[in-house]
């Protein structure tokens, strides 16, 4: 059995350290739950950490003790809102999955304190409970996702546009590694896509085509 000495767990220095101003958003139910929820901000575009507590503060003869067992998601201020407004569709849909669940059959969790395993009910899934034998944390089941949950679409990250610069860049290597007629055209598109550049890839042109017609001609 745990002795509560030690202090709710923080996130990894390459979850937190990214973030300007990390912003509590929500304090789930378990680790699990908790960690189940970053997946699916995640999954909506917005940025989310867990802190897990393994704790045993809040080890109770009758349970957790609500105010203290509390593993928690942060997102960055600036998304706030946007987290909240996804935080009451997931409530809503969790709380209609938990209610199906209410006469489906026991889930067998085994405690990796004392190995014992228990059983709780089926609307504890993806919580986390104390085992009935030593009083330590057990988390009740995997908290799958139904099959209608809706994860919404993941927001994709904007394509690079390609610079001249760039552009040049990849012609000129391609000059410098022999690939003269694959050059003439990456020049060539260069000077119909960015006429400021005519007169420059023109002469990057006329010095590859005479290496060409010399290498044809020796």
């Amino acid at each position: 059995m745990k002795d509560g000495s030690e202090t709710p767990s923080s996130p990894e220095p390459h979850d937190a350290e990214t973030f300007a101003t990390p912003t509590l958003a929500y304090t789930a139910s378990g680790n699990l739950e908790a960690h189940a929820i970053v997946t699916w901000l995640q999954s909506n575009g917005v940025r989310a950490y867990a802190v897990e507590d393994n704790s045993g503060v809040s080890l109770f003869a009758f349970g957790t003790i609500s105010q203290f067992h509390k593993p928690q998601v942060f997102v960055e201020k600036s998304d706030l809102q946007r987290a909240g407004d996804l935080l009451r569709q997931f409530e809503s849909q969790r709380d209609r999955r938990r209610a199906d669940l209410e006469n489906a059959p026991a889930i067998k969790s085994e405690c990796e304190e004392c190995g014992v395993t228990s059983e709780f009910p089926a609307s504890q899934d993806g919580t986390t409970q104390n085992c009935p034998k030593c009083n330590a944390f057990v988390d009740v089941g995997t908290f799958d996702w139904p099959d209608d949950f809706d994860f919404g679409d993941a927001d994709e990250e904007p394509e690079q546009e390609l610079s001249a610069d760039d552009a040049l860049d990849a012609a000129s290597r391609l000059h410098q590694l022999g690939d003269w007629n694959e050059a003439i055209q990456a020049y060539q598109q260069i000077k119909a896509r960015w006429p400021e550049h005519a007169t420059y890839t023109a002469n990057c042109i006329a010095q590859i085509q005479q290496k060409i017609d010399a290498a044809a001609g020796g």
